[in-house]
């Protein structure tokens, strides 16, 4: 009787557990661009292209310093809904990368989003005489 009672409890277990896999943790930075990156009128540029495993969109800033701010949004759709991430460029930041991680994260713990489409980069920019500048781009997943 006592082997059928364990045997129950057992099986109970393997029901009722269901298996957990952690998240990678993810670690934020701005990756300084090489001088040789910078392009020949010191000119406002903007670069993007998607890594990993498509998880991030690595966004390149140059000549940041002929502006007075730079501003991004990115919204892309993923898990089935819109997502979003704004963020700023300062011109004491000269020329950065900022890898843009297409997911979540939550006390250090990320997870990437499934199903991701219809991605689209904008960005605001002052000219140092004070003109303000939109460019759109889509980026193909």
């Amino acid at each position: 009787m006592k082997w059928k009672a364990l045997v129950l409890i057992l099986i109970l277990m393997f029901l009722v557990v269901t298996p957990v896999s952690a998240a990678k943790k993810r670690v934020w930075k701005a990756t300084t661009v090489a001088k040789s990156a910078i392009n020949s009128a010191g000119k406002f540029g903007v670069s993007a292209k998607l890594t990993g495993w498509k998880q991030y969109l690595n966004v390149s800033f140059k000549g940041v310093v002929s502006t007075s701010g730079v501003t991004y949004e990115l919204i892309y759709n993923g898990n089935d809904t819109e997502q979003g991430v704004y963020g700023t460029v300062k011109p004491s930041e000269g020329n950065v990368t900022r890898s843009i991680f297409l997911g979540t994260c939550s006390h250090g713990a990320c997870v990437s989003h499934k199903n991701i489409s219809n991605i689209r980069l904008t960005i605001t920019y002052k000219t140092t005489d004070g003109q303000s500048m939109v460019k759109r781009y889509k980026v193909k997943y």
